[in-house]
């Protein structure tokens, strides 16, 4: 009866261990921000830089700065950078000296350098652990060894269960009255973190035990310690559990594992213990007391020399301030997912460790986001707000705000679709220069009363002052944003051709449209705007913003680039007549007070949009940098106060004036 007991138990546990020994990590896929690349010449300020530094772990120091360091004097920075794998390769730490002037880098050496990209965010699995393995000749020896000098003194030498090292406690303990240590080896750790054993019964140490030993029948040692290093818990971010060596180096240090000093290789050590109870950012001193008992086992041991160890009792923790605030990319993050998912599978995003390259800039980012909780500030507090900011020439997404409160689950940037009210003006104009025959921007409009006929009776619309300017050019009817002369334009283009010219841009409108079509009454969300007016910001090179600029395997094999759109068959002069009745917009028309109020360098172009009673404010506008779409309204669809000239250009002004 014993013998039937006991050979289907062995046969479970000898399964199980051989589960363990062939398991393969479901490691998450990375997304990263841009890599900021540092060269003569590059538009940057001292604000940016330090921001990224920091945001980085970067740590300021008096002297000449070691990896993961930097010194500023003035505006002279020396910058000893911690390496990356990059998809075309490796860049390896390197000291980089750098002079700012004006905004602009005017010295380097090298003349080409970047820094490591930011972790923006990541595909977990549902288990929401973050690992990424690394083998074991990559780990610095002393932590090796210091490993086993502090949780495993006889890992060398037993077979799975320390009979000894059990033996030992168990009079420790029963001496103190209680538990106070453990005889738990290397390898039975192992095993209990991988069957996620979280509490101990007789049942369940005897199957560790059994395991520990069929374990070491199945795995060389170098293998286990491989093994341990990548699997066991070193804390928690969040709802995030931090697993393996290379997450714990990255959230405590912001630091590649192979540059940790001994008295960081010490804290992470002794954070195996009880990674709550020596949390270094909730209990320092613990912490410190804890990392200290590490160094003197070392020094016990041989793994350190006193000297070292005199030096590493000296060092404060230094740790990381860059931990990621939840919710800072989040918003970035749902445009990710959109463009990623028509590409890799749910499973490759969760378990393949790709690495994703995104045009995310955390600077921008920051400031576009810091512009969004302002809102109540410069406007009121009834009022929501999306931004989107992507590069002019490219069309790569810099950064998108959905809400003006960090907290809110509602990305209005990709979701809200709200009246665009007067920002389809442009397109309006353009599609007159490409389908009317002899039409120019000089070309005589009527800006005055209207009928048209509709199913639902006569359509008379009105301009925003109840006025008629009468024969106007239409490059005046643009600026001024006269809704008459528009419509009569519209007229002229016949709505079925401006339907056809809209659906050519992109646009998904139904044959049975309106003709309050010709003045916006059309619903896109922030996002959908961004593509439009890419087509002036490029002039005409794309109408693509794209998140991603690249994704690659774990070994960095590139496996996918962003989709180059395919540019739009009109003609760029008739790109650029637009263009320069937007930036007449910015100088005397509705968006004038950017240049008159707020002082924005010239030159600038865009388009201010309202809807009836303020329901939406929009501004979308660019200069050769940057192309920013701002909405403003209530979420319940309710009358603002607000235009698109007192409303939206006012966050787009300060956004614009922070970059």
């Amino acid at each position: 009866m014993i013998l039937g007991l006991i050979v289907p138990w062995y046969a479970y546990i000898n399964h199980v261990t051989t589960t363990i020994a062939h398991d393969r990590f479901e490691i998450p896929s990375v997304i990263y921000a841009r890599a900021l690349e540092l060269y003569s010449n590059r538009k940057l300020s001292a604000a940016a830089l330090n921001f990224e530094l920091d945001l980085l772990g970067y740590q300021p120091v008096n002297g000449s700065p070691g990896i993961g360091q930097y010194h500023q004097q003035a505006n002279h920075y020396e910058i000893h950078t911690k390496g990356f794998h990059f998809s075309d390769g490796q860049d390896h730490a390197t000291r980089i000296k750098l002079t700012l002037n004006n905004n602009r880098i005017t010295t380097i050496s090298p003349n080409l350098a970047r820094l490591e990209p930011k972790v923006i965010g990541r595909f977990y699995n549902q288990d929401f652990e973050n690992r990424r393995p690394i083998v074991l000749n990559e780990i610095p020896d002393s932590m090796v060894m210091g490993l086993q000098a502090v949780e495993d003194r006889d890992f060398k030498h037993h077979h799975g269960v320390s009979w000894s090292g059990i033996a030992r406690a168990a009079v420790k303990n029963l001496m103190a009255g209680g538990i106070v240590q453990g005889g738990s080896t290397l390898t039975q750790q192992l095993v209990k973190n991988k069957l996620h054993y979280s509490e101990q019964t007789l049942l369940r140490k005897l199957h560790e035990l059994l395991a520990a030993t069929l374990l070491e029948t199945k795995l060389s040692k170098q293998e286990i310690l491989a093994l341990y290093f990548n699997e066991i818990y070193w804390g928690q971010n969040g709802r995030i559990a931090i697993h393996g060596v290379v997450e714990a180096a990255q959230f405590y240090f912001a630091k590649n594992v192979q540059q940790l000093n001994i008295a960081e290789q010490a804290t992470l050590i002794g954070l195996i213990k009880g990674p709550s109870w020596y949390n270094p950012y909730k209990h320092p001193k613990r912490a410190l007391t804890r990392r200290n008992v590490v160094l003197n086992s070392w020094l016990e041991t041989g793994v350190i020399d006193d000297t070292t160890h005199q030096t590493a009792k000296n060092t404060p923790l230094k740790l990381s301030q860059s931990r990621q605030i939840k919710g800072d990319y989040d918003n970035y993050i749902d445009v990710v997912k959109r463009q990623i998912r028509a590409r890799f599978s749910s499973a490759e995003l969760k378990q393949k460790g790709l690495r994703i390259f995104t045009h995310l800039d955390p600077y921008i980012q920051y400031r576009t986001s810091q512009t969004a909780q302002k809102t109540d500030q410069w406007l009121s507090d009834q009022v929501e707000t999306a931004i989107v900011v992507s590069h002019s020439q490219s069309g790569g997404l810099l950064a998108l705000t959905g809400s003006k409160s960090p907290q809110s689950h509602f990305n209005r940037a990709l979701l809200a679709k709200r009246q665009i009210g007067s920002l389809i003006k442009p397109f309006i104009y353009l599609a007159a220069l490409e389908t009317v025959p002899g039409f120019d921007l000089n070309t005589e409009l009527h800006d005055g009363p209207i009928s048209i006929k509709t199913p639902q009776g006569p359509w008379q619309p009105k301009n925003w002052d109840n006025k008629g300017l009468g024969i106007i050019t239409a490059r005046q009817a643009l600026v001024q944003s006269r809704n008459q002369a528009t419509v009569d334009l519209g007229v002229k283009i016949g709505l079925d051709n401006l339907l056809k010219f809209l659906n050519k841009l992109g646009l998904n409108i139904r044959h049975n449209a309106h003709p309050a079509l010709f003045l916006g009454a059309l619903e896109l969300t922030p996002f959908e705007v961004q593509h439009l007016f890419s087509l002036f910001a490029s002039r005409g090179n794309t109408s693509q913003i794209n998140a991603i600029i690249s994704v690659t395997d774990q070994d960095n094999r590139t496996l996918s680039r962003a989709v180059q759109p395919r540019k739009q068959n009109i003609n760029i002069a008739h790109i650029d007549a637009i263009n320069t009745a937007l930036n007449a917009i910015t100088t005397t028309g509705t968006a004038h007070r950017l240049t008159t109020t707020f002082h924005l360098p010239k030159p600038l172009f865009g388009k201010t949009g309202t809807t009836n009673n303020g329901r939406d404010s929009w501004f979308s506008g660019f200069n050769q940098d940057y192309l920013m779409t701002v909405w403003i309204g209530r979420d319940d669809n309710k009358p603002t106060p607000y235009t698109g000239s007192n409303g939206a250009l006012i966050l787009w002004a300060n956004l614009f004036k922070n970059l």
